[in-house]
């Protein structure tokens, strides 16, 4: 299997007023921002006035990035697991969701037969009411001619 190396780029970078070339495989916009947050923090160092060599403002600026990177990781891995649990319980509902859907099909059969039999009781009930009714006038008939 014929593995390609990704092109490695030279860049002069300024950090604190220091020169120096890095040989990298990002890009020179990623440089850019790069040497630019650094020095960034650097000048919110030196605004503070807590020290006045430069090796040590650059070592405390790489110590501030370093403890946001530090502190980032941790929420990236916090907000993982939190999101694997999101996904375990998304799962669990979905499978409940498909037992109740299920249960719901069911139901609907039941309805229907429920429905059916209503159908057939009612058909029954007014076959009885015909037949009381006539019989109610076949008793009345009788008694009509009876008491004639």
């Amino acid at each position: 299997m014929k593995q390609y190396k990704q092109m490695v780029n030279q860049y002069n970078v300024n950090i604190a007023g220091y020169g120096l070339i890095v040989e990298t495989e990002r890009s020179a916009l990623h440089m850019e921002r790069l040497t630019e947050t650094l020095n960034g923090k650097v000048r919110e160092i030196q605004k503070t006035g807590g020290t006045a060599n430069y090796l040590n403002v650059v070592m405390l600026a790489a110590m501030e990035l370093a403890d946001d990177t530090l502190v980032t990781k941790d929420l990236v891995v916090q907000i993982r697991e939190e999101s694997k649990g999101l996904e375990e319980k998304a799962q669990r509902f979905e499978e409940e969701a498909n037992v109740l859907k299920e249960r719901l099909k069911g139901l609907g059969k039941e309805i229907s037969a429920l429905r059916a039999e209503v159908e057939v009781l009612r058909k029954e009930r007014e076959g009885i009411r015909e037949r009381f009714e006539r019989r109610n006038r076949d008793i009345l008939e009788v008694l009509d001619n009876a008491l004639k």
